[in-house]
């Protein structure tokens, strides 16, 4: 069993991109608390 790394290298420029739909998931909630967050203010 291998495990998959969620994030991985972007084709172009630096940084990361969600590999998995794990990955996605956190970038979904990061999202939606930023949302949370900006719109109690």
């Amino acid at each position: 069993m291998s495990k998959k790394a969620w994030f991985g290298p972007k084709r172009i420029g630096y940084g990361v991109r969600p590999q998995t739909w794990q990955g996605w998931m956190v970038i979904a909630v990061a999202v939606i608390i930023i949302i949370a967050l900006t719109s109690l203010h």
